[in-house]
């Protein structure tokens, strides 16, 4: 069933192959992964019958394993499909065993677009559904060797408005703030600055404390005014 199933989604994404189209997608990815040439709302047209279709199936499993089966395609393309379909489930496929699936998928080909996708909704919605699942394996995560998890980490709250865990993500903050890798400094400034537009004075209280600087400094400060700091 899986196989014939990419094969499905296959047969709509092949019409939509351009080589020049494909060449500039991969270059903006810093030729990290090849590309099929679609632009994003043509890719999302020609796969929404495909997602539709799965809205029928009910074993987790499955579901699971077809966006195993599209992490392992080649083109990049795949990946951003999986990504919709993931992100498209209703709570009740929502499970405290997810942490293994989505460990696998936010650690292998791991790069900006799929981790800030995925961590930002679907972990974001399935931390808030299993708290203590989702700490246990967010305190994993934030010592792991791949800097995309501890990212994951700082950024699952990124939707969450007034609900932010500030305590929390200042916790994470100070762990990770020596930490001069890019996606992490940015991560830390993203975070700040998406609570800042909600809670302005948590954001500036966790800037006094901190010896946040740099890009997550920038990041973090950019709607506040310079009185504020």
């Amino acid at each position: 069933m899986i196989g014939e199933t990419i094969h499905q989604l296959e047969e709509l994404f092949e019409p939509f192959r351009h080589a020049s189209r494909a060449q500039t997608a991969s270059a903006y990815m810093r030729n990290q992964f090849p590309f099929i040439g679609m632009k994003t709302e043509i890719r999302r047209s020609a796969q929404k019958s495909w997602i539709d279709s799965l809205k029928i199936v009910e074993d987790r499993s499955i579901r699971w394993s077809i966006i195993r089966a599209l992490w392992e395609k080649e083109e990049r393309d795949y990946q951003h499909t999986a990504i919709d379909f993931l992100n498209s489930w209703p709570k009740k496929f929502y499970s405290e065993e997810d942490a293994i699936e989505l460990e696998w998928i936010l650690h292998h080909k791991s790069w900006w677009d799929s981790v800030d996708s995925i961590a930002s909704n679907y972990l974001g919605k399935w931390a808030l559904l299993f708290p203590e699942k989702a700490r246990e394996t967010f305190e994993n995560w934030r010592y792991h060797e791949s800097f995309w998890l501890q990212r994951s980490c700082l950024i699952y709250q990124l939707k969450y408005k007034n609900e932010v865990d500030s305590i929390y993500l200042e916790n994470l903050i100070q762990q990770m703030n020596s930490n001069q890798e890019f996606f992490i400094q940015k991560a830390i400034g993203w975070s700040l600055r998406q609570l800042s537009k909600y809670n302005p004075e948590e954001v500036i209280r966790i800037l006094g404390n901190n010896p946040i600087k740099g890009l997550a400094f920038r990041e973090a400060s950019k709607y506040l005014a310079n009185d504020q700091l």
